[in-house]
């Protein structure tokens, strides 16, 4: 009889909590999907692998050791003249994976349970989105919406292309996206179909930015077109609430995208040089052919779609003759469509205008044409399936999962290339130093001062060089002395030979001293010294990009030769500009964690009164 009792309240409390099951299901999934991931022997360090793993080995060091809350620099890296990741890539692929640090777990297997939470998330966010959109579909019945929301989280786990950026590219920023495509498409349908208010769109939107800033640019023109084709119901209520998410959005990634502008004008990066960044040979070599959105071919990346997607999406004309409303499922099943074939070789990609191309890849493109179109499969399974229920789902999920086993053949289980230990302070540049280099990406992130004179990086001292000091034919006229360096700080003294210093006449000259730092904004130099009344004064530098993309300062000979015990500090402390940035995105997280305290504090009284 207890047996018995337990069994009925457990069933009782799952009825009452209707989010277990969906829980279930998303969470077995993806421990499934993430098993060959998660073996002991899986080589995470391929493809961009290496680039995350050192980015989080950098910037947890930076954290812990250089006492840098939010590290801009990673000091270490780039020979020890410190390389940029996080002013310019995603940030939230930089301290999310951090968080199992706490566990004293690997790198690399913080990087895994990342992945994980990727997944995870994904299907909650896609099983949030479609049981909304199946919920005012009248001719769906309400029993069937649970199960077809369920297994639209679960294709869109499963999708092909998606298991490619988690096993084959490792591409996480890519991979992280995912989640924030139904999240943002969330936001918009419940505006403007269901004229509700909410912050989902921002949130989706905001977190898109910080994932993959490419990526995003496309999501807002997919949105741009929803907002058009659903132009007629808009209002002044909506187009309010539109402006509103927009205005949340700019403030809560103000500390990302005003920093990173702010750089693009103050010089010159590789990051923005589209030369650099667009490479049509592997553009071209890249792209997929239609069977590949079918099957994977040997020895090629993983670009499916999913069989069960497909196959919804063919019956769709037949489900959406059924809807009342059909333009949303249409245009959702278009922009499938074009993405899909946008994506393929049959399509001059390349001649596209910069704008398109700034992507990179086309295949990227299949991340947008998977989401619409699972979306299209799901209200295709809820309107024409009759007997949908939790058991179909499963029988579907297995199904989607047997069709992956193939792609195992893919994966590869070998030796890493570096230990975590080798690779903490980075891989030396040299010479021998190709394309492609672990820690550096392609130097993408490198002032391209610097990046085109890459043979006076990789020969270059540690030490701050005077770039124009006066001579005789022995001595030079000024001395650096007493140097010390200690991550983004350093310090030393700067002296008068007076061997050399009456015989040289150069007062209205100025000596420009090149500080051992890649020039990114942000660093700060004071000058400290004793007048000849003996007092302490101190003075900011400005400090400036040299001709080889290092930070340089200037200092006046004649104002010299006024000083007495010069000691020149560096260190990083970002822009006034930045800090504002830092500010305005605190401040807007404060202030709408309390505005949703608020109302829930609201929500709470009224029914506490009933």
């Amino acid at each position: 009889m207890d047996k018995i009792k337990k069994k009925n309240k457990l069933i009782e409390c799952i009825k009452k909590n209707k989010i277990i099951i969906p829980a279930i299901f998303i969470i077995l999934v993806s421990i499934i999907i993430s098993i060959p991931m998660l073996r002991q022997d899986f080589n995470m360090q391929q493809d961009d692998g290496i680039q995350h793993i050192c980015r989080l080995i950098g910037t947890y060091s930076s954290v812990i050791e250089d006492k840098e809350i939010f590290p801009v620099i990673i000091s270490k890296f780039c020979n020890n003249f410190g390389y940029s990741w996080n002013l310019f890539y995603s940030p939230l692929t930089a301290y999310v994976p951090l968080i199992f640090k706490i566990f004293n777990l690997s790198f690399t297997m913080c990087l895994k349970l990342f992945c994980l939470l990727i997944s995870i998330l994904t299907g909650f966010s896609m099983y949030f989105f479609v049981k909304k959109v199946l919920s005012n579909i009248d001719i769906i019945e309400n029993r069937k919406i649970e199960a077809v929301s369920i297994l639209s989280a679960i294709l869109y786990i499963l999708v092909p292309y998606r298991l490619n950026d988690m096993y084959i590219r490792l591409a996480i920023a890519e991979l992280c996206s995912f989640i924030f495509i139904p999240m943002v498409f969330n936001g918009l349908y419940s505006i403007i179909n269901l004229k509700k208010k909410t912050n989902l769109l921002a949130y989706g939107a905001s977190l898109m930015l910080l994932s993959h800033s490419m990526l995003t640019v496309y999501l807002a023109l997919f949105c741009l077109i929803y907002v058009i084709v659903n132009i007629k119901k808009l209002d002044k209520w909506i187009i309010i609430q539109l402006l509103k998410n927009t205005l949340i959005i700019l403030l809560l990634s103000a500390f990302y995208t005003i920093p990173l502008l702010e750089s693009k004008i103050s010089a010159d990066y590789e990051v923005f040089n589209e030369s650099h960044m667009l490479r049509e040979d592997a553009l071209i070599v890249l792209k997929p052919n239609i069977l590949e959105i079918f099957f994977q071919k040997q020895g090629r990346m993983i670009y499916g779609l999913g069989i069960v997607t497909i196959i919804g999406c063919v019956y769709s004309i037949f489900a959406i003759k059924k809807l009342k409303e059909k333009k949303n499922i249409i245009l959702f099943l278009v922009l499938g469509l074009i993405c899909t074939i946008m994506s393929l070789d049959i399509f001059p990609f390349e001649k596209l205008p910069s704008f398109f191309t700034m992507m990179q890849f086309s295949f990227r493109l299949l991340e947008f044409a998977s989401f619409f179109l699972v979306v299209v499969c799901s209200v295709t399974i809820g309107i024409l399936v009759n007997k949908m229920n939790i058991y179909t789902t499963l029988g579907l999920t297995c199904l989607s999962i047997l069709l992956l086993l193939p792609s195992l053949d893919t994966l590869r289980y070998d030796k890493m290339n570096y230990e975590e230990s080798e690779l903490k302070e980075g891989v030396r540049v040299t010479s021998n130093t190709g394309r492609v280099h672990a820690g550096l990406a392609s130097f993408e992130y490198l002032p391209t001062k610097a990046f085109n004179n890459r043979s006076y990086l990789e020969n270059r001292e540690d030490i701050p060089i005077i770039l124009n000091n006066v001579v005789d034919t022995e001595n030079e006229k000024y001395i650096i002395s007493n140097y010390i360096k200690d991550g983004t700080n350093c310090t030393f003294n700067l002296e008068i030979n007076q061997e050399v210093d009456n015989n040289i006449d150069n007062e209205k000259e100025s000596i420009i001293i090149e500080l051992p730092y890649i020039y990114y904004i942000g660093y700060t130099a004071v000058c400290e010294y004793e007048n000849k009344d003996g007092e302490i004064k101190k003075e900011y530098i400005k400090t400036e990009e040299s001709d080889n993309g290092f930070v340089q300062i200037e200092l006046k000979d004649e104002e010299i030769q006024k000083m007495q015990n010069i000691k020149i500090s560096v260190n990083y402390t970002g822009t006034i500009l930045m800090i504002i940035s830092y500010s305005i995105s605190i401040l807007t997280v404060i202030f709408l964690i309390l505005q949703k305290g608020c109302i829930e504090y609201k929500r709470f009284r009224n029914t506490y009164k009933k």
